[in-house]
């Protein structure tokens, strides 16, 4: 019989390895890993399967967290469910149109949780963003700008079988900005895609405009790193700082321009995956697993808007 909260990691990717073991040691949460690739000993770890499958029979989990390659995911996704564990998948959830919608309709039907872990806005940054703002209604525009210095040739994010690229990897960021914060109907969509020679998409810049607001983002493979992004109001601006990938271990820095003043901000230390899964584990005991499933759908609808 399955214990409550018993994690069973499937996979063990870097951020894997960098940030979720982390969060459940620290938080004493019991936790076994399935890894095909490492054969180490994890630290930590009640037990460590080489096969997903007897994972799956044997962990005694009742949450399973996957971090494998974006092409395994919906298989890997669908089974998952099936078998009745709650689940949490790393970003995207999805690669293909309709895949999301069999996901959510077998989580609805078994009552199970079902998020994706999209999670850079649980860091205290965008709290204090929100507060600074007064009101997300008072956002005229939002630029983004996400570049990273071009992935090596043998990563998952350069593998087109392995359904890697800009789209892939950056696209989950661009929607929850989307759905964080613009509530008006969308009245314009343009984007530009740049792809290399075996067709992997490299980068891509968007502009969406709204009813009265508009949304600006640059999110590419091959440049100088960047990763900032600037909210707009009437009062002035506010700009945020390693906002895609705060670490946890960084006082992060805010400027904010309010009529040509200008200030610097440090927020101190803070876990964006932490409180992203602390809420789910919360929303878990209470047994409010719409709430990401509407949060997905939302999403998926603009980053399936973004390649047609």
């Amino acid at each position: 019989m399955r214990n409550r909260n018993k994690i069973l990691l499937i996979g063990y990717s870097n951020i894997a390895r960098k940030r979720y073991i982390k969060t459940f040691i620290k938080n004493k949460i019991p936790f076994c890993v399935a890894s095909k690739s490492f054969k180490g000993k994890i630290k930590g770890a009640y037990k460590h399967f080489n096969n997903y499958n007897k994972a799956l029979n044997q962990s005694y989990a009742n949450i399973v967290l996957l971090s494998l390659p974006n092409s395994l995911h919906f298989y890997w996704s669908k089974k998952i469910l099936e078998s009745g564990f709650h689940l949490i998948v790393d970003k995207p959830i999805t690669t293909r149109v309709g895949e999301l919608d069999q996901l959510i309709t077998i989580a609805r039907k078994k009552k199970l949780l079902l998020s994706e872990a999209t999670f850079f806005n649980y860091h205290k940054q965008f709290k204090f963003l929100e507060k600074s703002v007064g009101n997300l209604k008072n956002v005229e525009h939002v630029f983004a700008n996400f570049t990273i210095p071009m992935p090596g040739q043998k990563t998952i994010l350069s593998s087109k079988k392995l359904k890697g690229g800009a789209l892939m990897d950056m696209g989950p960021y661009a929607a929850a900005i989307n759905r964080i914060f613009f509530k008006e109907n969308l009245s314009q969509k343009d984007i530009i895609i740049k792809k290399n020679l075996k067709g992997l998409i490299i980068s891509f810049d968007i502009f969406i405009k709204y009813e009265t607001k508009i949304f600006i983002g640059t999110f590419r493979f091959g440049n100088e790193y960047k990763n900032n992004l600037t909210v707009y109001t009437d009062k002035g601006f506010i700009e945020l700082n390693r906002v895609f990938s705060p670490p946890e271990d960084l006082r992060l820095r805010i400027v904010i321009d309010k009529k040509d003043k200008s200030k610097i901000i440090k927020i101190k230390n803070d876990d964006c995956f932490e409180n992203f899964f602390l809420e789910v584990i919360k929303n878990l005991k209470e047994k409010k697993f719409s709430f990401y499933y509407s949060r997905m759908l939302k999403d998926e609808s603009l980053r399936l808007k973004l390649i047609k």
